[in-house]
């Protein structure tokens, strides 16, 4: 394929793209390396741009077809200038620009049919956010709906920990969660830790049996679940009315984090709507 040399306006530009502020006005996001350019494209997701050490283009020649076909510009550079303007050090011989995609809707989910909405609610480490986004489209969620202090999920750090995950799941950014519950007839669940419990309170406690504060070790999830989950150290606000979810453990061992204790509940959800 013939291509020219990125300028170094354009490698810049590419390199702004790691900034959210950059992402906005620009409407694109940075994407790093052929495994997550090529889960772009699976995604029908068009990159506008790809910028490959000229070195490595032999190499993935049919990736780079499949991205000229839906109409990128591909441009070749040195790799130790995509390295310096990639967003993490030892950066990938490969960079893109990839359009926004439209966000996902709430008129979109399924009616009258099981459902699943994470709800990511100020969730600000990078790594528990594109966990969460992969684990949600693993197990079958139709949305992901972040409030605000929520990492942004078009950044860098989140597309690379989600896997490219969420470049096939629909995501929704909205300002406050009361208009949420009020917008949608799916259940609410609030994902909470377990309560603190000595060894001895355990053993006496069925395991069926609700915890002191109304948290509830039943699951799965209803089939049609909001299921919020919290800050990663401040938990989930009270949000009056909404039944609470934990996911039991071994007393005395520190509660899991908000990613992993998000993904058990929800791959309890799909496994229940596949037995």
């Amino acid at each position: 394929m013939n291509g020219r040399t990125a300028t170094r306006a354009e490698l810049r530009q590419l390199a702004g793209l790691a900034r959210a502020r950059e992402r906005r006005l620009a409407g694109e996001c940075l994407v790093e390396g052929a495994t997550l350019l090529g889960e772009a494209l699976a995604a029908a997701l068009a990159p506008r741009v790809v910028v490959i050490a000229e070195s490595l283009a032999d190499r993935h020649g049919d990736l780079l077809d499949r991205a000229h076909a839906a109409g990128a510009t591909v441009l070749w550079a040195p790799a130790g200038d995509l390295s310096k303007e990639a967003d993490r050090d030892h950066g990938p011989p490969l960079l893109a620009a990839l359009p926004l995609p439209p966000a996902g809707l709430l008129s979109d989910l399924p009616a009258a049919a099981p459902a699943l909405v994470a709800v990511l609610c100020g969730l600000q480490d990078p790594g528990n956010v594109g966990t969460l986004l992969r684990s949600a489209r693993a197990f079958g969620a139709s949305l992901c709906v972040t409030l605000p202090g929520t990492a942004d999920v078009w950044g860098p750090k989140v597309i690379r920990s989600s896997a490219g995950a969420v470049f096939a799941m629909p995501c929704l950014a909205v300002d406050d969660l009361e208009s949420l519950l009020g917008a949608t007839d799916l259940r609410p669940v609030a994902a909470l830790p377990p309560e603190p419990a000595s060894p001895v309170e355990s053993a006496g406690r069925s395991p069926d049996a609700p915890s002191p504060e109304g948290q509830s070790p039943e699951r799965p999830l209803p089939e049609r679940c909001l299921l919020l989950l919290g800050h990663e150290t401040r938990g989930l606000s009270s949000v009056s009315g909404v039944p609470a979810v934990t996911v039991p453990q071994v007393p005395g061992v520190d509660s899991l984090n908000v990613a992993m204790a998000g993904s058990i509940l929800m791959a309890d959800w799909y496994r229940a709507l596949s037995t």
